[in-house]
């Protein structure tokens, strides 16, 4: 039997929500590749992910479902302060009113109440308050405005690109967690659940808090060759670069590394985005040496938009979560259509059966 540690390589089911093409670049959701899509608002965008329909009824649906209930709110801020934000969206999805806003979308129905409600849970435990009530329609723009980010043309689209390019990727970890665990038929809140601790690791959603936190090291742009000739030699990972899916340059990183520059340009943030530019730069450079193409990926640049938009390092796997929570459920979703329980096997590595005895000390 041949072994695939990490799964890399083996098909495991089959999806028709998204395509990575790694050997060419590109990203599709739902046979719409991500150029196609970026200019959209983010809410059209994961209306089209979740049931393979570009319409505003979602993100209107969405909206209406947003607000708190008075137990919901109450637990929100009960927590202590100091509790990581993913672990408030872990711990909190399964704790949620049950609610018939979604009744129509069957045994999803409460997984897009929890979609509906995590900017407000978020922006809630962010201020340690209530958030007033808005206007705003698009999900991602009302988060933005409900924690304050500053209301420049740029800081929304910036932020609304980046919540669509992390909408759905696959199978990757989390997803591939949310799936394993609706194959065992537990509710929606659980897949979910399961997903968002899985997305927190920093080789998966985590990696932008890591990357950015590597800019802060490093200090300026003239240290960052030094850097990361030293993580080469000691053979310490750069977090932010490279990806396992791509062969060439992650097509999401594109889009994000320009509107960092721009979103940077002028402010206190721009020697952070100058960094990481220096530190992308020796490390491509390096690699090629070797033969090898590296490039940054969604992840490297993705911290400092964050930061720039207000958003303190903690909350910013939190906020991957609100974007990714839709590709969750498109999944959850589809696999409810030929359920199969995730068993694979595992190759025994220990002591010969038989060959110990239990001895008494």
């Amino acid at each position: 039997m041949t072994m695939a540690r990490g799964l890399e390589g083996v098909i495991v089911d089959t999806t028709s929500i998204s395509l990575v093409d790694g050997d060419n670049g590109v990203l599709s959701y739902r046979g719409m590749t991500i150029d196609d899509l970026v200019d959209l608002p983010f809410g059209e965008v994961a209306a089209l992910v979740v049931d393979d329909r570009i319409h505003k009824q979602l993100s209107i649906d969405v909206e209406a479902a947003s607000p708190l209930s008075g137990r919901e709110q109450a637990l929100v801020l009960s927590l202590p302060k100091d509790t990581h934000p993913m672990h408030v969206l872990q711990g909190i999805a399964p704790l949620l009113d049950r609610t018939h806003a979604f009744a129509d979308r069957g045994e999803a129905a409460q997984g897009f109440a929890i979609a509906a409600k995590l900017p407000t849970i978020l922006a809630t435990f962010f201020r340690g308050d209530a958030v007033l009530p808005t206007t705003t329609v698009d999900p991602a723009q009302r988060f933005l405005e409900q924690i304050g980010a500053p209301a420049t043309d740029i800081a929304h689209r910036a932020y609304n690109v980046t919540q669509i390019l992390q909408i759905e990727h696959s199978f990757n970890a989390s997803t591939f967690v949310a799936r394993a665990t609706a194959s065992t038929l537990a509710p929606v809140e659980n897949a979910l659940s399961a997903a968002f601790g899985a997305l927190h690791g920093v080789l998966h959603g985590g990696a932008d808090q890591a990357a950015l936190e590597t800019a802060d090291q490093v200090g300026d742009p003239g240290k960052a060759a030094a850097f990361v000739d030293h993580c080469l030699e000691t053979k310490a990972k750069v977090m932010g670069m490279g990806h396992r899916e791509y062969r060439v340059l992650d097509p999401r990183a594109k889009y994000l590394k320009s509107l960092a520059e721009e979103l940077c340009s002028g402010t206190i943030h721009e020697n952070t985005y100058r960094t990481l530019v220096a530190i992308e730069n020796r490390f491509t450079e390096r690699m090629a040496e070797q033969n090898k193409s590296l490039y940054a990926n969604l992840e490297f640049y993705k911290g400092v938009i964050y930061r720039t938009l207000g958003l303190p390092t903690p909350f910013f796997t939190a906020n991957f979560a609100m974007s990714r929570v839709y590709g969750y459920l498109a999944h959850f979703i589809e696999s409810r259509k030929d359920n199969r329980l995730v068993r694979p096997k595992a190759d025994y590595i220990g002591h010969p059966v038989g060959s110990r005895r239990l001895t008494q000390a």
